[in-house]
């Protein structure tokens, strides 16, 4: 039996590669619990900075010498996107480009690839004072938003509607009050980058694809709920998305430009556009992986088709392991927002006909901020229902009966 060594500990990625009958070697950070769910398909586990590529090319290589060489190198996490392609490309497997998947963490990279195609506004890029720079030379009351270049979780995402919004983020920002990120090589060591381009109108998407070999299949369309301006933060998912065919092709073709430009020719990706009113679909950002936010397990109850599983197959050759079978017409996330910052004391819900399935990341005792990003949600709730339009209202109006009691922090 081969092996392939998936870096960081996904749950339905290890599953994934065990239907498709090869061992399971997980490289995952130390320090971290492992979930059971890994270790129920995993061969073993081995510990090492999957964001440090000379680490884990040392852990694989040593895994070679014992095992033999392994099936595939692959990671379904964020942050060891760029190290897994480049060990992958490095030991001559089919894998995303090291390019592709740098390009894609990088926000100001993608847009330079996409600037002359219909899919991306004006931007600029570089540190607080280039932004504000940028968004001076224009007249007050052009809308921007604004974000790290390598960010995510909708952390450090602002609107800037006016000369005054601007000021006053480029004072927090170089105050070191908002989330930062760091200079690539080329740039000075240290320095916060941050992207920003006009401000689209619009509903905002996320499109769920596999590519193999340079061939894009389309598993599904999730259309988003968020906060709105200025922070955007992502409050609810239901796919499929409900939108005319019309409007679904134009998505669809938008990211495959997106993915032929940047690369993205192996591997899972996922896509968030929004379809502005006038000027179409407009890309916000893509990943060589799967979406969060649980996305994956709302396209496989609505479509019966597994990312995970998908993109096991395309970067094998073969088929998906897994036949399809939906377990409704819709699915539906909602997420539990902080009433308020303190001591979460208590929480309660009411059972809800539809509710598949109740999480939550935070329990009493648990200290609450203020919504700045996904990372400070409480939890969700998940429905099923036969339209997307039933499927959304039923996940929102059960997580909008959760009671949540805080207690004000005292100083």
């Amino acid at each position: 039996m081969t092996w392939i060594c998936l870096l960081g500990p996904s749950t339905t990625g290890s599953q994934a590669i065990a239907l498709h009958g090869h061992q399971v070697v997980v490289l995952a950070p130390p320090g971290g619990a492992i979930p059971s769910e890994v270790t129920a398909h995993a061969e073993r586990v081995v510990f090492c900075d999957i964001t440090d590529h000379d680490a884990t090319r040392t852990a694989v290589d040593r895994l070679a010498a014992e095992l033999g060489p392994p099936r595939l190198v692959v990671s379904f996490t964020e942050h060891a996107q760029e190290v897994s392609a480049r060990i992958a490309t490095g030991l001559g497997l089919p894998s995303v480009s090291p390019a592709a998947a740098a390009h894609a963490r990088d926000k100001a990279a993608m847009r330079r690839l996409l600037a002359d195609t219909p899919y991306a506004w004006p931007y600029a890029a570089g540190t607080p004072d280039d932004i504000a720079g940028a968004v001076r030379a224009e007249p007050d009351g052009v809308a921007w938003i604004v974000k790290p270049a390598d960010g995510a979780g909708s952390a450090g995402v602002t609107a800037l509607e006016s000369h005054a919004d601007l000021e006053r983020w480029h004072a927090k920002v170089t105050a070191g009050q908002e989330p930062r990120t760091r200079g690539t090589a080329d740039e000075q060591p240290g320095a916060a980058r941050y992207i920003t381009e006009h401000a689209a109108a619009g509903p905002e998407f996320s499109v769920e694809a596999v590519s193999a070999a340079g061939r894009h299949t389309i598993l599904a369309i999730t259309a988003k709920q968020t906060t709105g301006s200025p922070n955007f933060i992502e409050t609810g998912h239901v796919v499929p998305a409900p939108l005319p065919e019309d409007d679904a092709e134009r998505l669809k073709d938008a990211v495959r430009c997106v993915l032929d430009r940047l690369g993205i020719h192996h591997g899972a990706s996922h896509t968030e556009l929004r379809l502005d009113p006038v000027h179409g679909p407009v890309v916000i950002e893509t990943h060589t992986r799967v979406g969060g936010d649980c996305i994956p397990e709302l396209v496989q109850l609505a479509t019966g088709r597994d990312q995970y599983d998908h993109a096991i197959a395309a970067l094998l050759g073969t088929t998906p392991a897994q036949p399809p079978a939906p377990a409704a017409p819709a699915a539906a996330i909602s997420f539990i927002t902080p009433p308020a910052p303190g001591t979460l004391t208590d929480l309660s819900l009411t059972p809800t006909h539809g509710i598949l399935r109740w999480h939550f990341d935070r329990m009493p005792g648990a200290d609450l901020t203020e919504l700045h990003s996904s990372y400070d949600r409480i939890g969700y709730a998940i429905a099923l229902a036969e339209t997307p339009a039933e499927a959304m209202r039923t996940a929102t109006e059960a997580t909008a009966g959760v009671r949540v009691h805080v207690t004000a922090h005292t100083s």
